[in-house]
């Protein structure tokens, strides 16, 4: 029988495979024993009040609990750093952009949806928009390789085809 899953020693294993020889294999490949039972995980998950919780943040990671509910989705961002996303419950669409040199802005370049039991890593300079693409509330985990957020990031309003930077204010203002 598979061990049972239990988020602080996920957290613990992820902090350790953070600071380890191969952060990128081995924070993706946790992740992927993580959610191989997307059953198991979220029955041993706390129900957190909040869709947005950090596990722990450090100078070498951040790791969050992200909610995103149905018909939800946040604007375009980036993270100055790698990324990797692993869902348990639901499905998770990002969509992906890259500059437009028609409009100095950005465009949509490709989406990605993961279900329950996927996992996506994205490098440092990619800009994604996140969203619910499931009729129940989606969620996963996500591992920054950072501080994430002690750095200055930006927000794309993909409308305007501006560039800002990322605050609680504006990040509010253009979430959907």
């Amino acid at each position: 029988m598979a061990n049972a899953f239990n988020l602080d020693d996920l957290v613990t294993n992820l902090r350790t495979a953070a600071t380890g020889e191969n952060p990128r294999v081995t924070v993706k490949a946790l992740l992927e024993q993580a959610v191989a039972d997307p059953e198991a995980m979220q029955a041993a998950m706390p129900a957190f009040e909040e869709n947005d919780v950090i596990l722990h943040e450090d100078e070498t990671v951040s790791i969050w609990h992200c909610r995103f509910m149905p018909g939800h989705t946040v604007p375009a961002h980036d993270h100055q750093m790698l990324a990797t996303i692993g869902v348990y419950r639901g499905a998770e669409r990002n969509d992906f952009y890259e500059a437009d040199p028609e409009t100095g802005g950005i465009r949509k370049s490709s989406e990605v949806v993961l279900s329950a039991g996927n996992v996506l890593q994205i490098g440092p300079s990619a800009i994604h928009a996140v969203g619910c693409a499931s009729k129940t509330p989606c969620m996963g985990i996500h591992v920054y390789l950072g501080a994430l957020t002690q750095i200055d990031r930006s927000l794309f309003d993909t409308d305007k085809g501006e560039k800002l930077p990322f605050s609680d204010e504006n990040y509010q203002r253009m979430t959907r």
